[in-house]
């Protein structure tokens, strides 16, 4: 289901587009979220990274949202999460953009602090990528904790070295947990890590992988795949106490 934006999004939109040949854009926000015990969302928070101009239209569309409210004890309750979202400007032939703003999750904030992983030894010098998920579960402290780390694709195995390379980095990373009532609560999350360098070669059976992801993930999204896809870096949270109940994907057409 899919809700249309007001007009004035169409000149907020071209606000935030620079003059140059139209072509696909599309950004992740993440948004802070208060929600009240009846799972509608009462306040919203940016990051800084949003821009201005668009900020307006992203609070329209999280605002829209609604959630299963959580719970303490039986009753229901106010609680503050992480939404994260997709913002895509999406040209047609006359150049104008239609404008989709959809849910991607929500959950704990996790802080990276500029902490990544470095590429192991071994896999530059075997000229090897990989691409890696990282299960966690964000204590109410921020810590990570019953941390587990395999591979993004059931059928592609990661090398114990690239699995090193994140849990050591893991360990220094920090989330800002969701709460509940006003207290934060552990959520259980998943994060994917990707290993790669142009300089080297994937294998036919990668590249069937890779493709097969991106043929999924666009069906889902409604786009065409490009032509070796890399999966997106985005963590995922796997238990949160508050779950998505009317998050129809807003629409604005020229």
């Amino acid at each position: 289901m899919k809700k249309v934006m007001p007009c004035v999004v169409a000149f907020l939109l071209a606000c935030s587009l620079s003059a140059q040949a139209a072509q696909k854009r599309e950004q992740s926000y993440r948004i802070g979220a208060d929600v009240d015990a009846t799972g509608h969302v009462t306040a919203t928070q940016l990051d800084p990274d949003v821009p201005a101009s668009i900020a307006p239209v992203l609070v329209s569309a999280v605002k829209q949202w609604q959630f299963v409210p959580a719970s303490r004890n039986g009753q229901a309750v106010s609680a503050h999460t992480f939404i994260y979202t997709k913002f895509q400007a999406l040209p047609d032939a006359k150049g104008r953009y239609s404008l989709r703003i959809s849910f991607e999750g929500n959950g704990p904030k996790m802080e990276y602090r500029n902490i990544r992983p470095q590429y192991p030894r071994n896999g530059v010098r075997l000229e090897e990528s990989a691409f890696v998920k990282l299960t966690a579960t964000v204590q109410p402290d921020g810590t990570l904790a019953d941390m587990d780390v395999g591979s993004q694709f059931d059928n592609w195995p990661v090398p114990s070295y690239f699995k090193d390379a994140v849990l050591a980095c893991a360990k220094k990373w920090h989330g800002v947990p969701e709460q509940v009532g006003g207290q934060p609560v552990a959520t259980r999350v998943s994060i994917t890590v990707n290993f790669t360098s142009p300089n080297f070669r994937l294998t036919s059976a990668q590249v069937r992988i890779l493709r097969e992801a991106l043929r999924k993930e666009a069906a889902d999204d409604g786009a065409s795949p490009s032509d070796v896809p890399m999966p997106s870096e985005q963590e995922v949270a796997l238990n949160s106490p508050l779950q998505p109940r009317i998050v129809a994907t807003i629409v604005n057409a020229p």
